[in-house]
């Protein structure tokens, strides 16, 4: 049994390493969707063409037949695992029914057994001879039935994922460049299987299957589609960045707004089916606007119920950074909506009719200050002194809410030790009878979503140190520490002579919850830790010496 290689053979078996190595470098990406059955179909391939490219170089009938019958069985694969491949690339999945899945499974493997024990049985080929011209022997097969079956199935499946794999060439810039490197690769090996089954022989050439060979031209294009154009990460950016169940609705449009893909939740919220109908004509807005529609809210009826949406938009980019596509994103805020809304009408309440009333009970308790009797008057103060307090933590919700207007703004950049001097004089008039020093340096600057977060934050802790100082002689320090370095922290601290703060209170704190069984005295703290720290920074408590609290905020330095 001698082996004598041919160019035949060399070629061959360069473009089945060409396979080969394509396989290896997508084996990364085996997770994705679509990988399993390219990478499946590159290595079948590669395996066909090595098991004809080596039996070639065999001089005797017997050790060719041991090749081919290897390479014939491995080639059976080829037709379902393309279809497959075609399938689910153009995300056709619905196609694959329980019929059809077994039909998938069923061909390759019968056929493959048949092959492997043709002796015994002759169904895949009747007679084989052994062709000599020149260097070359080649082996010519009689083929039987099982072929012919298998035959019959190649020439079913194989044109239908050509033909979905064309009409993604047409239909969409998302895929046309990946798809029509595929259809390229897939024309010449088809053509050379049609010529061989025909009995067609090319002119001045040995008598051989061509087919194998023809995928010497069909590696080079499916590794560009892969190393250069990104197959197996490209061909699932729609569906990666679209998840079947999720509640938001994801919507792929190619560059002409045309709808390439839609998931379900997109499906319900556009009225059915929309994939290739132009955008425009399905979002329910009197006029659609691709440039304007980031951050719009979108109001619709979705299975019989009001949902809100908030809308965002991305680009798809090709590997030149051309546009290809879009992405929109309608998000269901319909339950944040409705909070804001209610939110809304409590800050309106806070704001308006609680502070009328408090005003109507205080003028009726000063009222009862000029009365004769002590008890009367001792009893109108308390009401005034709790109307009072009522009112200020009404406007403590009130900053409350109005701190949820800032938070997820643009950052910008504001002076601490310039911005917080005007507080603090402020409140330093305010309460003559409390001693505020202050050490402050001004171009300390600092990086927070909206000033008013800052200004919010520190009234309130200068508010709490003053209003639960219970010392003779109530005692206020603000210092500012700038960052020493790019990531630390600005900081600045406040420090009084007051009782300390509860055990209790810190807790909460660092749990970020209230029980009804367990709840702080108010929610000047909570303002300070919420403005902060959706600031981006942080808050931390300390024990003062030889008495009271010191409160820090560390904030994230600005330019």
């Amino acid at each position: 049994m001698g082996w004598d290689p041919t160019v035949y053979t060399i070629v061959g078996v360069a473009a089945a390493g060409l396979f080969f190595l394509i396989g290896f470098a997508g084996w990364k990406h085996r997770s994705e969707p679509d990988a399993k059955a390219f990478l499946g179909l590159i290595t079948a391939l590669g395996g066909w063409l090595f098991c004809y490219a080596v039996g070639l170089g065999f001089t005797t009938l017997d050790a060719q037949l041991v090749w081919q019958r290897s390479g014939l069985a491995i080639g059976g694969l080829v037709p379902a695992l393309w279809f497959l491949f075609a399938i689910q690339y153009t995300n056709r999945g619905e196609w694959l029914t329980e019929p059809v899945r077994v039909l998938l499974i069923a061909d390759p493997l019968v056929f493959g057994l048949l092959t492997l024990t043709n002796p015994v049985h002759e169904l895949v080929w009747t007679d084989a001879t052994l062709v000599v011209e020149g260097s070359l022997h080649a082996v010519e097969f009689a083929f039987g039935p099982a072929y012919l079956l298998h035959l019959a199935f190649t020439y079913v499946v194989t044109p239908i994922g050509f033909g979905l794999l064309a009409l993604a060439v047409v239909r969409s810039t998302l895929y046309r460049t990946q798809a029509g490197l595929l259809v390229v690769g897939a024309i010449p090996p088809l053509i050379a299987n049609t010529a061989f089954t025909l009995g067609v022989e090319p002119g001045g050439l040995p008598p051989l299957d061509y087919t194998a060979f023809a995928f010497v031209i069909t590696a080079p294009c499916f590794g560009l589609a892969l190393f250069r154009f990104d197959l197996l990460e490209r061909v699932p950016v729609a569906r990666r960045r679209i998840i079947a169940d999720a509640d938001d609705g994801f919507v792929v449009l190619n560059e002409d707004e045309h709808v390439v893909t839609a998931n379900p939740a997109a499906e319900r919220l556009l009225g059915g089916v929309i994939e290739g109908r132009p955008i425009g004509e399905q979002f329910p807005t009197d006029e659609f606007d691709l440039d304007g529609i980031e951050g719009t809210t979108l109001t619709a009826v979705v299975d019989g119920q009001q949902r809100v949406y908030d809308v965002t938009c991305s680009t798809l980019s090709d590997y030149h950074g051309r546009i290809v596509g879009y992405v929109l994103r309608c998000r269901d805020v319909t339950d944040r909506h409705t909070y804001e809304q209610r939110l809304k009408v409590a800050n309106r309440v806070l704001r308006h009719d609680l502070r009328n009333r408090m005003n109507i009970i205080t003028g009726w308790a000063d009222e009862l200050a000029t009365h004769e009797s002590e008890d009367v008057r001792n009893a109108g103060q308390q009401i005034t002194t709790t109307a009072d307090e009522l009112m200020q933590l009404g406007e403590q919700v009130r900053l409350l809410v109005e701190t949820a207007d800032y938070v997820g703004q643009t950052a910008e950049v504001v002076d601490l030790g310039a911005h917080v001097t005007p507080l603090v004089e402020r409140v330093r008039n305010a309460n003559p009878s409390v001693t505020i020093e202050t050490d402050l340096v001004v171009g300390a600057k600092v990086r927070i979503p909206h000033a008013k977060l800052l200004t919010i934050s520190v009234q309130s802790l200068l508010q709490n140190a003053i209003d639960h100082n219970d010392a003779d002689r109530p005692h206020v320090r603000v210092t500012v520490d700038p960052a020493s370095g790019p990531d630390d922290y600005t900081r600045l601290r406040i420090a009084d002579n007051g009782p300390g703060i509860p055990d209790a209170e810190l807790e909460m704190l660092r749990q970020e919850d209230e029980t009804p069984l367990k709840h702080g005295s108010g929610i000047g703290l909570w303002l300070a830790h919420w403005t902060v720290t959706s600031a981006g920074g942080t808050i931390s408590f300390e024990e003062n010496e030889p008495r009271g609290s010191v409160v820090t905020l560390g904030l994230q330095p600005g330019d």
